[in-house]
């Protein structure tokens, strides 16, 4: 295996903190970067499940056991 690529280190704007490599010269550059950020968490979360979301089965997938519930009393 190959090792991972170096990717140089990212300069944060002292600003508003998005690694952007240089500062950005107006409050609308740290706005629109903001934005851009904000989109991409966005991207993200909407693909993600939380970790106890149930599997969905498919109608023909009868293989798979039955759920079984456990309780310590």
């Amino acid at each position: 295996m190959s090792p991972l690529p170096k990717v140089p280190p990212a300069n944060p704007c002292p600003f508003c903190g998005v690694a952007a490599g240089v500062p950005h010269e107006t409050q609308e550059g740290c706005i629109a970067a903001l934005n851009t950020e904000i989109a991409q968490m966005r991207g993200l979360l909407a693909h993600l499940k939380p970790a106890g979301a149930a599997v969905a089965m498919d109608e023909q997938d009868e293989t798979r056991p039955a759920a079984i519930r456990l309780a310590l009393d």
